[in-house]
């Protein structure tokens, strides 16, 4: 789990989240796919582009590592599974500040499908820790009444 991101204030009050996201970099072995690697890094990256803060926190860079893919087929189509780790650096002097790991699961129908929606999967789960915004794709109805 990525609980080890989190503080919990005495207070009770404010918000948990520890660090201002500045950027990611997600990385896998080669047997990972790259389309995998490439569109999650592209989700990741939106999200942190849509974060506005309205208070100053400790900067932050992540380092999001997908360590092993599998598939398991089932009668139609099959359940695809990543897992991944997440490490959160600081962006003032370098050091590792965080660092925790999950594994996350999809149905899909196919190979192609899979990659996508393990991507967006991943990207939610990293937003939903680090409380970005999760950007989704731009339609005319958000141009219009944004």
């Amino acid at each position: 789990m990525l609980s080890s991101f989190r503080l919990h204030t005495a207070e009770g009050g404010g918000d948990p989240l520890l660090y201002d996201v500045r950027g990611a970099f997600v990385t896998g072995p080669p047997a990972i796919s790259r389309i995998l690697v490439g569109e999650t890094d592209r989700l990741v990256d939106r999200s942190i582009r849509a974060t506005v803060r309205k208070t100053a926190l400790p900067r932050a860079i992540l380092t999001i590592r997908i360590v092993e893919t599998g598939h398991l087929p089932l009668v139609v189509g099959g359940r695809f599974r990543a897992k991944v780790t997440v490490e959160a650096t600081a962006v003032g002097n370098g050091e590792k500040i965080a660092a925790g790991g999950f594994t996350i699961s999809t149905f899909a129908l196919d190979g192609r499908h899979a990659q996508a929606r393990l991507a967006e999967r991943i990207a939610q789960r990293v937003a939903s820790e680090f409380r970005l915004q999760e950007a989704g794709p731009a339609t005319l109805a958000t141009a219009l009444f944004p």
